[in-house]
């Protein structure tokens, strides 16, 4: 998916207040915003799960170190938290072990408030059901009511065909798979084409009520 271009810190400085979340927990994670302090842990991660995100959910940009990489997420998630243009967010248990990463891009509020949404998990805690418990709290953010929520009325992901787990994720938390709909998304460097699914209020609050 195509990053936020790097802005001045001016740029930064928001036309409003930054709204400030309180973490969100779910079972054994909370949903909580990036710090600064994240860095070893976070790197530790990459180092560990390299191949494992590299199949799945490539972050790296070409040439681009685990260091660089930690700066950049860190700075997205700054960036757009101080322009209401995303949510991106680290999951951790309660010993603060980092999880993964469960982001809303894109964010647009106008006819319709929408949002991109993607996700990662470390390799050492897949097929621990991290992922839909992930999901399942970014979601219930962005879909959620104003002002505990994002207000938002749709959200859409890209799964590369043949990611079966995160298909059962998105499927198990309310996503709805748009039959013949593909999209060419941005990642690690390379287009690649996913398969479009489709989250609503409904379609969380049915997959919650199943």
């Amino acid at each position: 998916m195509k990053q936020i271009e790097t802005k001045s810190k001016a740029s930064l400085t928001p036309t409003k207040p930054v709204r400030v979340d309180s973490p969100r927990t779910h079972a054994r994670l909370t949903l909580r915003m990036w710090q600064e302090r994240d860095r070893e842990a976070f790197l530790a991660l990459v180092g560990r799960s390299r191949a494992h995100l590299d199949r799945w959910a490539p972050m790296h940009n070409p040439g681009e170190t685990d260091e660089q990489l930690f700066d950049r997420q860190l700075r997205l998630a700054m960036e757009g938290d101080a322009t209401g243009s995303a949510a991106r967010r680290l999951t951790v248990l309660d010993n603060g072990s980092i999880v993964g990463g469960f982001n809303l891009n894109q964010i647009c509020r106008g006819l319709t408030f929408e949002a991109d949404a993607n996700w990662w998990v470390d390799a050492a805690h897949c097929r621990r059901g991290f992922g839909s418990q992930g999901v399942n709290l970014m979601l219930g953010y962005g879909l959620g009511d104003l002002p505990e929520g994002l207000g938002l009325h749709r959200i859409t992901c890209g799964i590369v065909a043949g990611n079966t787990p995160s298909e059962r994720i998105a499927v198990s938390q309310g996503f709805v798979k748009q039959v013949g709909v593909t999209s060419h998304l941005q990642v690690g460097g390379r287009w690649i084409r996913h398969d479009v699914y489709v989250a609503s209020p409904d379609s969380f609050a049915n997959r919650s009520a199943a």
